[in-house]
């Protein structure tokens, strides 16, 4: 009677396992980026001037991290492109690194990879763009800001220069939004 009762048993915990809901971005490798999610304020660290808005949130069940950025200054703006960068990014994680696919409205567009390293997230292009290579990499500081910086380099140079040098600071009159919905068009 014990091997039947056992038989039993078993056979109920595998139907209750088979009935869990299964949430397939849940795991903590699929969350160590969450730090950049929210409505943000972006400021040149230099100068402290307001440098745009950045919105970033998690869709598609919490599988991808999705960004609005829209631009308050000049400082992508050209003679040959005289008007406000906006973009977009989506970012995920493929189980090995994060990939980012980011696109705006200047004819800008590139896919970057990269993983965690320490407690920054950094992505880097592996085809160059231009002449280009980028690297993108993200902090969260200890005061809740999070540091964002870009650099490239040609693909002949050996230095990195800087093109921008960001602090996210929340915005404090954030409305949360549906995280499905979220700046989705």
């Amino acid at each position: 009677m014990i091997c039947g009762n056992l038989i039993f048993y078993s056979q109920t915990l595998l139907a209750k396992e088979e009935t869990r809901p299964i949430i397939p971005c849940s795991p903590p490798m699929f969350r160590v980026f969450d730090f950049w999610v929210g409505d943000w304020k972006v400021y040149h660290r230099e100068s402290g001037e307001l440098a745009g808005f950045d919105r970033v949130s998690r869709t598609l069940n919490g599988c991808a991290i999705q960004q609005a950025w829209v631009s308050l200054d000049d400082y992508f703006s050209s003679p040959l492109v005289p008007f406000r960068m906006n973009g977009k990014s989506l970012t995920a994680f493929d189980g090995q690194q994060w990939v980012q696919f980011w696109v705006d409205n200047q004819a800008g567009s590139q896919i970057l990879k990269g993983k965690l390293e320490g407690d920054m997230m950094q992505l880097m292009s592996e085809t160059p763009i231009m002449g280009y290579l980028y690297k993108l990499s993200w902090q969260k500081q200890k005061d809740g800001t999070v540091s964002h910086m870009a650099r490239r380099k040609k693909i002949e140079e050996e230095n990195w220069h800087i093109l921008f040098d960001f602090i996210y600071q929340r915005n404090s009159s954030n409305i949360p939004l549906d995280e499905e919905n979220q700046g989705d068009e």
